[in-house]
């Protein structure tokens, strides 16, 4: 059976390493010299604790922030982006068309092997089905267009 009494030591060393760091705290006060090689160790910490920070900001820092937020406020804002939209645009509509193609081939293929069962499992008939399609798709349409027609106003009040 094994008993391990560190804790016990932990207590004494951790005394000792508090006693060093309140020493070197006074002694950096008084301006004395420690030859404890602890509490040396620990004046070097309370003389660097005791010096202030560097500034780091320039002088005329908030002259530069207030020129950049009016350069800001008065900038034009883009609405669209820009013309080259770069090989990962081309490649992400490439991949969300070969999903979409690949979506209507399975549900030509397979859709009266899923269709029927899933109607079934929501007690729905297809004339409630074709319904429901044909409002998402209106709801689908209708964005999509107020969408075209936000953004040729934009790029027409920008023109102008």
């Amino acid at each position: 059976m094994n008993k391990n009494n560190d804790h016990v030591n932990d207590r004494a060393i951790d005394e000792r390493e508090w006693q060093a760091q309140e020493r070197a705290m006074r002694e950096a006060r008084e301006g004395t010299a420690s030859t404890d090689p602890m509490a040396m160790r620990y004046r070097r910490v309370a003389d660097a604790l005791r010096e202030p920070l560097p500034d780091l900001l320039p002088p005329d820092f908030a002259a530069q922030v207030a020129r950049q937020a009016e350069a800001n406020a008065t900038a034009p804002v883009i609405a669209e982006p820009p013309a080259d939209k770069g090989f990962e645009f081309n490649l992400m509509r490439g991949l969300l068309g070969l999903l979409g193609l690949g979506s209507a081939v399975v549900a030509a293929m397979y859709g009266r092997a899923w269709l029927a069962p899933t109607l079934e499992l929501l007690h729905l008939d297809s004339n409630v089905a074709v319904n429901w399609a044909l409002a998402l798709a209106a709801c689908v349409g209708a964005s999509w267009l107020t969408e075209q027609l936000r953004r040729r106003r934009e790029s027409a009040a920008h023109a102008a």
